[in-house]
Order: structure tokens, then C-alpha cells, then sequence
């Protein structure tokens, strides 16, 4: 997976960095959370102050994401030192350095290419604050690092703050099993499990916890004590059956499997090409993810909290776009494609692909045209609804750290 999985690269009509806006719009509400969230974070006495995300992507969303923690982490110690904080917070503002993390094969170029027009654009190479000019903190040394965030990528005890949006729900790899097709559990006739075969999902389920349990195991050595966690992940409500993973009117739900159906139908493809191909995400539940933490035992839970059915764009605009089928069918189908195009060009070929989303297209907007003219099916397209879990952790400080009490 690590070979092949990225978002669509640069910023052309399918890029993430086009299409990210749905993305964008979730890890804008999130931002009154971030700052509950480093209220908690013990404040280093010594820089550097390292921050990490973990799922970059192509930059626009992390870069938006980064400036505000730095902004919300700078403002803090600006109140330290203003004495308007108790206990150990130290007031000296730190240089702070930012690890963009993502896959070997994420377009990088694009992302650099973003930090240095936001360096520009934040008073160029000045870097730190003083307490009476705190707005303008987003400035920052930078370093984007690839690998695998199921894998150890930082050394150890040096991260203060982590945070992943959008990206725990991919993973690292596709159950063997699900590929075999001597196994009971080959996907045969699906691209995922959504409402699949009960056996298959748990193959997925398996993987996912491993994957999981590998992701809290790594950050654990990389956060140094006092360090937050910040995770925002796709998440369902039904913890006893994994087939039953979002609303069917979502990116993957039924559009997207019709539109493999036509282009078998159309000779485009053959059914072993669909068959071999299994869309690498699971959304995992709450108590799949509690599970995960306290195998780790490294963290304290400081907010572990379900968002079900989050709309991910306000309601009057996408009433608004679904008045425009065709239209609507042309950014809904781009918005998966930004996802999901690469990992289907390599496994079936750009031409392929380009016919692939032709036909989810044109599926696309006859769901949307059924629809039109009937005002309480437009209530209830849920197309871009999915359920969410936040979590907030803090490292544990090993007891020999503690301050004393006298």
C-alpha cells in the first residue's frame, strides 16, 4: 500500500488540493477542540517544541490545521508569561518544529511548495513571538518526513503534539484472505464490505485492530511525557456488525459499486479486475478504539467522544447542489476521485479509471435527478454525512517525572 496509496497530487480538476474542501470544512469545527486539547499539554521548558501531523496529504488542509495549533500553543505561553496561567507552564516561547508525515508516494513537492508561500505570507523567517504580538505566530521550522504512520518515525520522546485528521481509517494493507480467491473470504462481486459478507468484515476488522494497535504502540515511544494526541478518525455506530460501516448514500456505498458494474457490463474491464480490487478502508467503533488505548497503556484518555452522522458541508448547500444534478454529480464524483483515483490507476490503468468515473458520474446524478422533486428524499441523501470519533490522549509522565508534592 505504501508503493501505491496517495491523495490526486499537484492542483489540478481531481487534486486533493482542489477537492479537499469537504475535508476542510470538518477540521474547521475542530478548531475550538484544539484548543481544550493543548490546555493539556505540559509545556516543555527547553526547545525545540515539536509538533507532527500525521496524514499530511498534499498540505493546503494540514498547513490551515498547523498554523492555528502553533497560533493556539504560542498564545499560551503569551498568557504564562502575563501570569495569567498557574502551575508549572514555563513562559518562554520556544522555536517550534513541524513534521508533515505522510506516505513515500504523497506529493510532497506540492506541499513545500505551500510552506514556502506560507512563510512568505507570515513575515519570513522570523521565528517566535512576544507576548503582545501572538496573531502573527504562524512561522515555524519545517521538515516532512515519509513513511507509514502504522511504523515508528520519530525519535523517541521528542513529539509534544501529534495530531491525525482524516487518515486513521485508511489501512496499512488489505487482509491476505480478502485477495485469495481459494478463501472463503474473498471479496468476490464488491470493492468493500459495506454491506458485504459478515466473514469478510472481520478479516478487515482484524487488520484494522492491528493496525490501530501499531499506530497508539508507535506514538507512545515518539511522545515525549505530557505530549497530546489529537485524532480525528471515521468512526461507526454499530459496534456488533463491521458491514454496517456508514449511510449507503457515502462516496463508497452504492454509486460506486453500480459504477463497476457498468464497466464490466461495457467490456471495460473484465470481473477478475473488479474482484481483485478492495477499497482499503475501515471505519472502526468506539469501543474498537478504547480496546486499542488501554492495550497500549501508554496514554490517559482525555476525550474520547462519538460525532454520529456529521454533516460534512452545511445543509442549505448541499440542498442548494442537489437543485443542479449534473453539477452536483461532477464535484461529488471528483471529491472520491481525489481519494481514491490513484489507488485505482494502479490498479487498473488511468484509461480504465477515467471510464470508471465517467459511469459514477452519470450514477451520481441520476440518484441526485431522482431526488429533485421530492423534497423530503433530499432531506433524508445523506451523501455527505459520516460518523466521526475524536480523541484526545496525553502521555503518561512515568512517576520518577512527577513533580513532588512538598
Amino acid at each position: 500500500m505504501e508503493k501505491v496509496f496517495s491523495m490526486v497530487g499537484g492542483d489540478g480538476e481531481f487534486s486533493y488540493h482542489q477537492m479537499g474542501v469537504i475535508q476542510a470544512y470538518t477540521i474547521r469545527k475542530l478548531e475550538p477542540l484544539l484548543v481544550e486539547a493543548i490546555k493539556h499539554l505540559s509545556l516543555p521548558e527547553h526547545g525545540p517544541l515539536h509538533i507532527a501531523d500525521f496524514g499530511c496529504s498534499t498540505g493546503k488542509n494540514s498547513i490551515t490545521c498547523i498554523n492555528f495549533i502553533v497560533k493556539s500553543i504560542a498564545e499560551r505561553y503569551a498568557k504564562a508569561a502575563a501570569g495569567e496561567t498557574t502551575g508549572h507552564d514555563t513562559t518562554c516561547m520556544p522555536e517550534m518544529l513541524v513534521f508533515f508525515i505522510d506516505l513515500p508516494v504523497n506529493d510532497f513537492n506540492h506541499l513545500i511548495q505551500l510552506l514556502a508561500s506560507n512563510k512568505a505570507e507570515n513575515g519570513g523567517d522570523s521565528i517566535g513571538v512576544d507576548g503582545a504580538d501572538v496573531a502573527k505566530v504562524n512561522n515555524y521550522l519545517s521538515a516532512t518526513r515519509g513513511g507509514s504512520f502504522y511504523n515508528r518515525l520519530l525519535p523517541k520522546e521528542s513529539m509534544h503534539f501529534a495530531i491525525s485528521t482524516w487518515a486513521l481509517h485508511w489501512m496499512s494493507q488489505i487482509p491476505k484472505r480478502v485477495t485469495d480467491p481459494n478463501s472463503p473470504c474473498y471479496n468476490k462481486g464488491r470493492s468493500w464490505i459495506l454491506g458485504g459478507d459478515p466473514l469478510i468484515a472481520q478479516e478487515f476488522a482484524q487488520q484494522s485492530q492491528l493496525d490501530l494497535d501499531n499506530f497508539f504502540n508507535c506514538r507512545a515511544a515518539e511522545m515525549a511525557p505530557g505530549g497530546i494526541v489529537f485524532v480525528l478518525l471515521g468512526s461507526r455506530q454499530d459496534a456488533t456488525n463491521p458491514t454496517n460501516q456508514c449511510d449507503p448514500d457515502f462516496a463508497p456505498g452504492p454509486d460506486y459499486e453500480n459504477a463497476w458494474n457498468d464497466l464490466i457490463a461495457d467490456g471495460v474491464i473484465t470481473t477478475d479486475t473488479r474482484d481483485t480490487f478492495n477499497i482499503p478502508v475501515y471505519y472502526r467503533s468506539k469501543e474498537e478504539v478504547k480496546t486499542s488505548i488501554i492495550k497500549c497503556g501508554a496514554f490517559d484518555i482525555q476525550y474520547l467522544q462519538s460525532c454520529d452522522d456529521e454533516s460534512l458541508c452545511p445543509k442549505d448547500e448541499l440542498m442548494h447542489m442537489l437543485q443542479f444534478p449534473q453539477s452536483f454529480a461532477k464535484f461529488y464524483s471528483a471529491w472520491a476521485r481525489a481519494m481514491m483515483g490513484p489507488i485505482m490507476e494502479a490498479h487498473m490503468g488511468l484509461q480504465a479509471t477515467n471510464e470508471f468515473f465517467i459511469r459514477h458520474q452519470r450514477r451520481i446524478a441520476a440518484h441526485a435527478t431522482s431526488v429533485l422533486s421530492d423534497p423530503k428524499a433530499q432531506e433524508e441523501y445523506k451523501c455527505f454525512n459520516l460518523g466521526f470519533l475524536l480523541v484526545v490522549l496525553k502521555r503518561k509522565v512515568p512517576k520518577s517525572m512527577e513533580p513532588s508534592p512538598f
